[in-house]
């Protein structure tokens, strides 16, 4: 973890799941992301979420991976 490149804690992140790249892009431009200055931070893929609460593993969505895209502005 410790090599991870860590970003500025003033950064702003939003994390948009979907079953799809048109739900993603739908959802994105919803939120006006681009209009407020919101970027791609790496590509786009499927991923398998595991939540953790309490100490207990939960994974997310049944199990099922869905598509996942992060994106970022730096802090005002």
């Amino acid at each position: 973890m410790d090599q991870m490149r860590q970003g500025n804690e003033c950064d702003e992140f939003i994390t948009i799941i979907g079953a799809s790249m048109a739900e993603i892009n739908a959802e994105f431009r919803a939120q006006g992301l681009a209009d407020r200055e919101f970027s791609i931070v790496h590509r786009i893929g499927r991923h398998k979420f595991t939540r953790i609460a309490s100490g207990e593993a939960e994974q997310m969505f049944g199990g099922e991976p869905m598509i996942a895209a992060t994106f970022t502005r730096p802090q005002r």
